[in-house]
């Protein structure tokens, strides 16, 4: 069985992770983890002690990149160098048309050892394993940059 999307073929595999949280409130309101591991207040607008969806999503696709990269430096003999990805992701649009809203991505990797062009030859392969990178794929303008690793 699989399940089709506009470019890409899904076949129904097994369930590695589930993760539930709920929101109440919206952007003004709380979200927390069915497991209690994750309440969060969050906030359309800067302040203290809140964070916004947009810092939630940097995290989870700056995490789940970061870890889908040590696939391909696995296979080049390079899973043991420190690696870290920067998300920078911005909400944009005109308001009042909410319509407009959307999301762009910009991802900064760095690999240890590893030059800034081979560090974008490894992100730009690590899009077509990362799951996030999957799921946005169409949907969300994603950048990418690299720093020196050497």
């Amino acid at each position: 069985m699989c399940k089709t999307t506009k470019e890409r073929v899904f076949f129904m595999s097994k369930k590695m992770a589930v993760s539930t949280v709920i929101n109440e409130g919206g952007r003004e309101g709380v979200s927390k983890s069915l497991n209690g591991h994750l309440e969060v207040k969050t906030t359309g607008t800067k302040k203290e002690g809140y964070t916004n969806p947009e810092e939630l999503f940097a995290a989870g696709i700056s995490a789940c990149f970061n870890g889908a990269m040590v696939f391909p430096l696995e296979r080049d003999g390079l899973g043991d160098k420190h690696r870290s990805v920067r998300a920078e992701v911005t909400l944009l649009g005109d308001l009042p048309d909410f319509t407009t809203l959307h999301l762009a991505v910009h991802l900064i990797g760095k690999i240890d050892g590893v030059s800034k062009e081979d560090t974008l030859k490894y992100m730009e392969e690590t899009d077509g394993i990362c799951p996030y990178s999957k799921a946005i794929h169409g949907n969300v303008e994603v950048t990418y940059d690299a720093e020196d690793g050497r």
